[in-house]
């Protein structure tokens, strides 16, 4: 029955450490992927802002043009009184 010899024992090779050049190479990739993903929430965060600055733009044009309406709406009944009275008068000036 054969055994494996232990790693510690003569005549074999102690584990290989990691180059400079790999080590620097790992360090960058992870230095990258983190700026990679920082900017991605940092770039999100920026979009719901612009997003709600967006919203209340649009709920305060709405609320405007729900108060032209109004007055418009105005505008209309206060002309309808007035050519009722001018057809008023102008039937009672005929006879």
């Amino acid at each position: 029955m054969a055994t494996a010899l232990p790693s510690s024992a003569p005549g074999t090779a102690p584990p290989p450490r990691m180059a400079t050049k790999d080590l620097l190479t790992l360090i960058c990739t992870i230095i990258a992927a983190a700026a990679v993903l920082a900017g991605a929430i940092r770039g999100d965060g920026q979009r719901e802002q612009r997003l709600q600055q967006v919203e209340t733009q649009v709920r305060q044009l709405e609320q405007r043009e729900d108060r032209r309406q109004d007055l418009l709406n105005a505008i209309d009944v206060r002309t309808a009184r007035i050519e009722a009275t001018l057809q008023m008068m102008t039937r009672g000036a005929g006879k």
